[in-house]
């Protein structure tokens, strides 16, 4: 009897402590921390997307991974990470366990693909202890490679590009990453004993997501909030932290209309120096974009000019050093400082960029960002220099202060200088599961001795099921900032919104929103210009299907006439109306994707009507087709007027390192047809081939097609070349 009590009881403890590791950690306070290996420049790995080589069985091993979406808790599929360094390189490698190696989805195979759309894995680095910026690597199973810059855990930035291998391979029982990143690939900082790590996989067929830390579904999944911790990463190098990009570029373009035929022969040169392993000095000589994408075609409907964000590689380089305001301008960029794309185009045209110099990175405890640049002069614009300087510190672990500045007018026809100071505070613990934020920022302007100024504060909460926003500014009539962004001066703006979630569980929607909102806008002397207030609703399937419908009372006073898409007079008056949208979208995940967007309302005095369709089509993992058509019908007083804009784009991906890609379009209001093919080549990490081929037309809207009539055809061939040292 003793014997089987005593048996008993060990059955007991084990089942206990059995029970008790089965159990979830406290997601709340979980942290999870590891110490990386170290091993010999000589036993590096081979890069071939197996983990047999005998140094991954030194590597520290991760096998907690927990799920976040649709659940918070035990994932459906094992996933193991192998973390290890030597002197110049940091390895990871992943075994991603899957019992349907079948169902494993891998339908892209260019550079940067669009890694929700496929099984993936994604390893982000905060090697300066921001917990809110990161360098971003990720891979699908067809070895297809992306990498990224992270700001403020909420802006992607896929645009940017460096050096780093990777390979993937499909196994029996899943499948395989492998990942090699030099250190003199990223910045960081050596006094810290502890970087932020987060290592995140997806299960495409379940649109589930993995993570390693930050079990958190109110936090997105670039948010470094609270990423797991990795130590022991030392006495590493970046060689002697000189880095040179050399190419040259030859060309012939030809003006139809003109009739004149020209040929180029431009070299260009970026170099780049390590300071400090956390601070890069930065050099360029001539410039060359010639890999940069089109700009997606606009049509300007309204009052007030355009956005288009930054391509371009060599200011995309540590562009979170520059970064300022947090979601004061991340939402909408109206008075935004420092807009790296005023240094090379100038009233929508490029300009020669003769030579440009940066610092960025961290000192001590100072976030540095410093630029200065020589344009070129064309027959309208003399050469200009222009010159921004950014510095913040982290304080109170999640938040920072800083300071900016920046001077110089791209056109010359101005004496410009703006200063200001910003506070970006953030407090992941303060409510709950969610994210508090308030972020501040104070500028001034002096333009030819005229002074004026922009505030704004902003309050956020986000949470999984509930968040809220408010927004207040105050933009000055004179405020410029001429190597910023201001669309619109002279006013107060008010912003705010409430949103609800559910999650039914059991159903085939995973997740439902619903809310209200609105923007309020006067001039200075807080007499209403405009008025938006409205409700909305969508909601998400399991398989990532969408589907919304958003409602808008809308009230706007034009104080000073404009012609709408430059053709139909809007005279000064107030305007009330409603506006309604409806729209529905299938994942993109899925081999033929479609989408539709229908809006109905008034506008100014008249009525519009707008429609939108989307296909994406990927038969295999070597060809993607995207096409997007919009249509706007105005109806006014003034006349009417039906707006199209049309594009296409088509992927050629022979393998994760050969593309050819060709982007196609067309606005009936420009009348203006452009195509751009690139073929891009990286035979080695350090060697790449750059072929493009450009054209444009006009095609008069009222005799489409047959009015087709070139106007310029250019084509080029950039050979690159980098080497470290």
């Amino acid at each position: 009897m003793r014997f089987i009590a005593v048996v008993t009881a060990c059955l007991f403890i084990v089942m206990t402590m059995t029970s008790a590791f089965a159990q979830p950690p406290d997601f709340s306070a979980y942290t999870p921390a590891i110490e990386a290996a170290r091993i010999t420049r000589d036993a590096a790995p081979v890069i071939d997307g197996d983990l047999s080589d005998p140094a991954w069985s030194d590597a520290t091993a991760i096998t907690d991974f927990y799920q976040v979406e649709p659940q918070e808790g035990p994932p459906s599929q094992k996933t193991k990470a192998l973390i290890m360094y030597n002197e110049r390189t940091l390895f990871v490698g992943i075994y991603a366990y899957d019992t349907e190696p079948e169902k494993i989805q891998r339908s892209q195979m260019e550079r940067d693909p669009r890694l929700q759309e496929d099984d993936a894995v994604r390893v982000l680095i905060d090697p300066f202890g921001t917990f809110r910026d990161s360098f971003f690597f990720g891979l699908n199973p067809n070895g297809a490679r992306s990498d990224a810059l992270t700001e403020n855990g909420n802006n992607f930035r896929d645009e940017w590009n460096t050096i780093w291998r990777a390979k993937a391979r499909i196994v029996d029982d899943g499948w395989i990453a492998e990942f090699a990143i030099p250190f003199q690939s990223i910045s960081f900082d050596p006094s810290l004993d502890q970087w932020g790590l987060q290592i995140i996989r997806t299960i495409r067929r379940n649109n589930e997501e993995i993570r390693w830390s930050n079990i958190n579904r109110s936090r997105g999944r670039i948010d470094m909030t609270n990423p797991g911790l990795i130590s022991g990463i030392e006495n590493v190098t970046s060689g002697i932290g000189l880095e040179g990009q050399l190419f040259v570029a030859g060309g012939v373009s030809r003006d139809h209309e003109l009739q004149d035929t020209n040929l180029t022969l431009d070299p260009s040169a970026n170099i780049f120096y390590k300071i400090t392993p956390s601070l890069t000095g930065s050099l360029t000589f001539n410039t060359d974009f010639a890999d940069a994408p089109l700009d997606s075609r606009q049509v300007n409907t309204g009052r007030f000019s355009l956005f288009f964000p930054e391509t371009r590689d060599f200011f995309l380089q540590d562009s979170a050093s520059f970064e300022f305001g947090g979601l004061l301008f991340r939402r909408s960029p109206n008075g935004l400082p420092f807009f790296s794309r005023n240094i090379g185009i100038v009233d929508g045209g490029p300009v020669d960029i003769i030579a440009g110099a940066k610092v960025s990175g961290k000192s001590g405890l100072f976030n540095i960002g410093a630029i200065s640049a020589r344009t070129g002069a064309t027959e309208e614009f003399d050469g200009q220099t222009l010159s921004a300087v950014r510095v913040s510190a982290n304080v109170l672990r999640e938040s920072k202060v800083g300071l900016i500045a920046t001077h110089g007018d791209p056109t010359g026809e101005t004496k410009n200088t703006v200063a200001g100071v910003d506070f970006q505070y953030r407090n992941s613990t303060l409510i709950g599961a969610g994210q508090f934020i308030i972020d501040a920022a104070y500028l001034r302007s002096i333009e030819d001795n005229v002074s004026d100024q922009y505030g704004g504060l902003t309050v956020d909460f986000t949470d999984d099921l509930w968040g809220f926003n408010f927004r207040g500014e105050h933009i000055g009539e004179n405020y410029s900032p001429q190597l910023g962004f201001s669309n619109r001066t002279g006013i107060r703006r008010y912003r705010g919104s409430f949103r609800k979630s559910y999650r039914p569980g059991q159903s085939f929607v995973r997740k439902i929103n619903t809310g209200v909102f609105g923007n309020i806008v006067t001039d200075l002397d807080d007499e209403q210009l405009d008025r938006f207030i409205g409700v909305f609703a969508d909601a998400e399937s399991n398989d990532g299907d969408e589907a919304g419908v958003e409602y808008r009372n809308g009230f706007l006073d034009i104080r000073e006439p404009f012609d709408l898409a430059g053709e139909i007079p809007i005279p000064i008056g107030e305007y009330r109306f409603n506006e309604v949208e409806i729209f529905a979208e299938t994942s993109d995940a899925r081999p033929l994707a479609v989408g539709a967007e229908l809006e109905v309302g008034g506008a100014f005095g008249g009525s519009f009507t707008s429609v939108e369709g989307s296909v994406v089509l990927k038969p295999n993992r070597f060809f993607r087709f995207e096409g997007n058509y919009e249509f706007t019908d105005f109806d006014l007083p003034g006349g009417r007027l039906g707006v199209h804009i049309a594009s296409i784009e088509k992927t050629i991906a022979f393998t994760p390192d050969m593309t050819l890609r060709t982007e196609i379009q067309y606005d009936n209001i420009s009348e203006a047809l452009s195509v751009f093919s690139r073929f891009s080549w990286e035979p080695r990490p350090t060697r790449e081939m750059f072929v493009s081929l450009a054209h444009g037309a006009l095609i008069q809207r009222e005799n489409f097609p047959q009015s087709y009539r070139s106007q310029a055809t250019g084509g080029s061939i950039r050979l690159g070349y980098t080497f470290r040292r």
